[in-house]
């Protein structure tokens, strides 16, 4: 036989399922569309950045060609290849402000036959020109035209040089308009190449500058010994200039991937959370359910008294049935009893009709022989014993009397009686009893409150508590009846000063045979107990070992304005 999973093991299953079906179907989504949708977003955010880069790069240029201009177009400038030394101090100011930028190393003047004649030296001019003139020239590098300006160079880093590219305009003098020479800036490549740095693609996109002899710059000016994998070409800035970039594409969806991954830990962190909880949670349930069942299997062993522990507050199923089975175990327990009393009842109704039969007609012969014996013994011992013998009947026909008192019950019929007629008698009717043993007995309460009551019942009911109370007590005990109301009912508290009895006396002490007494039957506390009932009322008992005992005895009350005042 195949095993079965539990109830919680079938949820755990079938939700774990569904967890993992969803979450891999969802990922199987989010893949395929992420890859498209970010592939379209990243392509085109990688073209407006290339873009950008080129649009740096242009108006760098256009910018230095603007300031150049600013130079060659000047009507004093020439002086600075003819007459250096007539050159004014304000234009020899203007050219060291326009020399000052950070991004000239400085700027240079050649004559008409491409010879270097003036240098005026900006805040970063380091190296040649600017130290000495020795191997510096412009021969071998590069030349584009860009406008009316000369793009020459770039010149690469050298060991213990700068990088830089000129940017050279003619300068005209005399009435001829012959060109006699030029004006340059001397730029810092690195100036150029920084303006491809992509911050909000970094580790994506790189770009670098290609120049016109075909070498390849990156974004810090440093000269590429070979050509990156994957390498595209750009947009062009200048005549031979262009700006190439390389796309990593794993780097483009890696925070994707990452993510995805982030799902697949988020995941397996919530399905291993899944399963310890449905774990506790079947482990609980588990444990709950084998407390029902072990309660469910005592109860049909035949121990009625088996209960559930459960909390006051219904919090949950498990409670709920918890508080239904300890409901249905009262009830049955209840019924159970109700049914074993009535049958026993039955039973007892039948064997003391035949025991008041059988045994009443010879006790009464005998009682009336030994009454005639006992009138003409002469002795005066053998007529003591005839006495005694006399007595012992008499007691065992009220044995008789209570079994069939117990064994069939017949209730009265209800009065309204005063309380204190009741008291009263039953306190005429014990105190022959409380004087032999020197107990007194004392009854209080209101003179107006009346029971709804068979009042033969009742006394009877209060001559057995009184007469009880009156055993329990040593010389010099006292019993005390209290009457008060209680809402619709009318409660006797009969309680004394005598020896108590313990919990588990206490717990037995209604059942009928049942005594602490070497000379008592065990029926009349039995018989108290049903005559309450059969009146509507209700017998309670508390006791302490060495403490005393008091019994609250429940009637219904009679209504007020009603009295029946016979004493």
């Amino acid at each position: 036989m195949k095993p079965r999973l539990s109830l919680v093991g079938r949820y755990s299953f079938i939700s774990l399922t569904l967890m993992i079906g969803s979450i891999a179907v969802l990922s199987a989504l989010y893949t395929a569309v992420s890859d498209s949708v970010n592939e379209r977003l990243a392509g085109e955010r990688l073209e407006a950045q290339v873009a950008g880069n080129a649009n740096r790069l242009t108006n760098f240029i256009e910018n230095r060609i603007y300031q150049l201009e600013t130079l060659s177009t000047h009507p004093s400038m020439p002086l600075y290849l003819q007459y250096p030394e007539a050159v004014p101090e304000g234009v020899k100011e203007l050219v060291r402000v326009e020399a000052d930028s950070p991004d000239l190393y400085g700027i240079l003047f050649f004559n008409g036959a491409n010879e270097l004649t003036e240098v005026i030296p900006g805040q970063a001019a380091s190296g040649s020109p600017y130290w000495d003139r020795n191997d510096w020239s412009l021969e071998g590098l590069p030349v584009a035209h860009f406008g009316g300006s000369e793009i020459i160079g770039p010149r690469l880093p050298e060991t213990g040089g700068p990088a830089w590219l000129l940017i050279r305009q003619p300068l005209q003098a005399g009435t001829d308009r012959a060109v006699q020479g030029g004006i340059a800036l001397h730029v810092r490549l690195a100036s150029v190449t920084e303006l491809m740095r992509t911050e909000n693609l970094a580790g994506v996109l790189r770009s670098f500058l290609r120049t016109p002899a075909g070498e390849l710059l990156d974004a810090t000016g440093n000269l590429q010994a070979r050509e990156p994998e994957g390498l595209r070409a750009g947009p062009e800035v200048l005549p031979g200039w262009r700006i190439d970039y390389v796309v990593s594409t794993g780097e483009i969806l890696s925070p994707l991937r990452n993510a995805q991954l982030g799902l697949y830990a988020l995941a397996g962190v919530l399905t291993l959370g899944t399963v310890t909880l449905f774990w506790a949670l079947a482990r609980s349930l588990r444990r709950r359910v084998a407390r029902l069942t072990r309660g469910a299997e005592a109860f049909a062993s035949g121990d009625l008294h088996v209960r559930l522990q459960t909390p006051r507050n219904d919090k949950d199923e498990i409670d709920v049935l918890a508080h239904a089975f300890n409901a249905m175990a009262d009830r049955l327990q209840e019924m159970i009893e109700r049914t074993v009393q009535a049958e026993k009842m039955a039973v007892l109704g039948e064997f003391a009709t035949g025991v008041a039969h059988e045994v009443r007609n010879p006790l009464a012969t005998i009682k009336l022989t030994v009454q005639a014996l006992e009138k003409r013994e002469p002795d005066t011992e053998r007529r003591e014993l005839l006495v005694s013998v006399g007595d012992e009947i008499d007691r065992l026909n009220r044995v008789v009397g209570d079994l069939l008192d117990y064994g069939r019950p017949v209730p009265g019929e209800p009065q309204q009686v005063d309380i204190r007629r009741i008291l009263r008698h039953a306190s005429v009717l014990t105190s022959g009893l409380a004087d032999s043993h020197q107990v007194t007995v004392s009854a209080t309460g209101e003179s107006s409150l009346t029971v709804h009551a068979n009042p033969d019942q009742v006394i009877q009911c209060l001559v057995n508590l009184v007469a009880n109370a009156v055993h329990a007590c040593q010389p010099g005990g006292m019993v005390h009846l209290r009457a008060y109301r209680n809402g619709d009912f009318l409660t006797v508290e009969i309680t004394d000063n005598g020896c108590g009895m313990s919990e588990q006396t206490l717990s037995r002490v209604t059942e009928p045979f049942f005594t602490t007494r070497s000379d008592g039957t065990g029926l009349g506390l039995s018989i108290t107990r049903q005559l309450v009932e059969l009146n509507g009322g209700k017998l309670d008992i508390r006791s302490l070992p060495g403490k005393g005992t008091t019994v609250f005895v429940t009637l219904p009350a009679g209504k007020s304005g009603s009295l029946n005042t016979d004493q």
